[in-house]
């Protein structure tokens, strides 16, 4: 199949990408640059369009002829949202329309959209049939991706909604401290004898690592997951202070820690339900101590 990857670039993007090229697809990647792309390991081998999604006269730079678009671009900062929301409007909204609308001009027969976990706010173990509850301007603007492919199905455009509790893996940007848990710590981990924690040590989520999301994304191309919504996620619990020893413990040593205070809108806790993406015979691997030491090692190899 010819398929699209927005924001193929970044993190889960390109893991997704490579995995999708190797399953023998065509690949081609839309991204504002090539910034994480170039990582060793990460393969840049793609036909590249680099633009914003968020002006719909950019799209006439695409080929036509796509069989499916995994719709992973987007602003996924709750903090960047919150102090600028005009993000989350262009980005996470505007550029999910813009898809719809491309899909549908060219009768694309398939748009797999990652949505995140913030749609559900505070919650324990939700499932993909709760209600949702955004409390944040992030988790509202990706609910909205969710209500456009639903408002498209009425255009023969199928859809697989994913929504991706706390990703985490080789490839994830080190230098955006707005962004990703793990990532946050365990770059200040490497820089510094202390941690700044914003919030409680007893906020907590489900961590999942990168190689055990991309299985799931793929699962997306499967006619099974046709118009459904799947959480991405482990079934464990896992506070901030829990998170913060599993990253000591790949540097063998302890840090300081030093509260700095919780932002507006951020989620004191919130877990996912998987057993529905379970049922097609998938499930995470990747313990997160075990992960966090394959993070660690990709870093300090270099």
């Amino acid at each position: 199949m010819k398929i699209l990857v927005t924001g193929g670039a970044g993190f889960i993007g390109n893991h997704l990408s490579n995995k999708l090229k190797k399953l023998g697809h065509e690949v081609l990647i839309v991204d504002f640059s090539k910034k994480l792309i170039q990582k060793p390991n990460l393969s840049n081998d793609f036909d590249f369009y680099g633009f914003n999604l968020s002006e719909y006269k950019n799209f006439n730079k695409l080929p036509k002829d796509i069989d499916v678009i995994y719709h992973i671009a987007a602003q996924t900062s709750g903090y960047t949202g919150l102090i600028d929301p005009d993000k989350d409007i262009d980005w996470n909204i505007k550029g999910t329309l813009n898809i719809c609308r491309f899909a549908k001009e060219n009768k694309i027969k398939k748009i797999i959209y990652t949505s995140s976990m913030s749609v559900y706010g505070n919650g324990d173990f939700k499932k993909e049939t709760d209600k949702v509850n955004p409390i944040s301007h992030y988790g509202i603007s990706k609910f909205c991706g969710e209500l456009y492919l639903k408002q498209y199905k009425e255009y023969s455009i199928d859809y697989t909604i994913f929504r991706l509790f706390n990703v985490y893996g080789f490839g994830q940007d080190l230098e955006n401290l707005d962004q990703g848990m793990v990532s946050i710590y365990l770059a200040q981990s490497l820089k510094s004898d202390t941690i700044e924690v914003k919030g409680s040590l007893n906020r907590y989520r489900n961590f999942i690592y990168i190689d055990d999301v991309v299985n799931a994304l793929i699962l997306g191309l499967d006619n099974k997951t046709k118009n459904q919504t799947y959480n991405i996620c482990t079934n464990t619990k896992t506070t901030v202070k829990e998170l913060l020893d599993s990253i000591f413990k790949a540097h063998n040593k302890t840090f300081k820690i030093k509260n700095i205070g919780q932002y507006e809108g951020d989620q004191n806790g919130c877990t996912g339900n998987n057993e529905k993406l379970k049922k097609l015979n998938w499930k995470p691997l990747v313990e997160l101590e075990e992960g966090i030491k394959l993070f660690y090692k990709s870093i300090v190899k270099k």
